[in-house]
Order: structure tokens, then sequence, then C-alpha cells
């Protein structure tokens, strides 16, 4: 595999691949737009889908504190300009009420990841 989704992997720990695809699997909301960066680094309002992260845990393999490290790792790495990247982007709260913290993906990634989600064992 030769895609966005294998390089976004490839920047990743294994743990925090896992929970990415938990995030996929189990928090899945709908789509809308959202900011993200083009390719010179502009920020751009995009076609994209969200993922509740607090679902994650329903994988079974992460909880707590834990969770909120590796998504803080995640951030850092693919959206570390204020929660925007070029394919993720992470917006705390929400809905403003404390419920939920959302992690975006662009149009034509998530499809990717959503592929992948579901064949990894």
């Amino acid at each position: 595999m030769n895609s966005t989704a294998q390089k976004i992997i490839d920047a990743l720990s294994g743990e925090e691949v896992v929970l990415l695809l938990d995030t996929i699997r189990y928090g899945a909301w709908g789509d809308c737009d959202n900011e993200f960066r083009d390719e010179a680094g502009n920020i751009e309002t995009v076609h994209c889908y969200g993922y509740c992260t607090n679902d994650a845990h329903r994988g079974g393999r992460f909880k707590g504190r834990k969770v909120s490290a590796m998504f803080r790792s995640i951030y850092k790495k693919l959206c570390p300009d204020d929660g925007i990247g070029r394919h993720l982007a992470h917006v705390s709260d929400w809905w403003g009420d404390g419920s939920g913290d959302m992690l975006f993906l662009r149009d034509g990634v998530y499809q990717e990841f959503e592929e992948v989600a579901k064949n990894w064992k």
C-alpha cells in the first residue's frame, strides 16, 4: 500500500495506529467541512469525516490517561498547528459541553482509513 493512509501509519507508533483505527471503527460521527492545511501550508476548508475520540475505548485496548497521552502524541505529529494538519485535524470539545473531542480526516483520506480499519487484524 503506497497511500496517504500508509504514510500516516508510518509516522505513528504501533499503539497509536491501533488507537487511530479503533477511533475510526467505533467513533464514526459523520461528514462535514473543516479546516486543514493545503500543500502550501495555507488553511483551507474541505469536506471531511469526523470521529469522536471518546469512543476509541470501545475497542477495549486502551483506557484513561494513556488514551489522552497517545492522542496528544498523534496530534503533535499530524496536526501540530493548533490542531490543523494536512490530512488530520483535531477539535477539542466539539459540542462545547465537554462531551467529546473530534478527530477529522480529510476527504479521500478517510475513505482509505476506513478500508484499512475494516481489514486491520
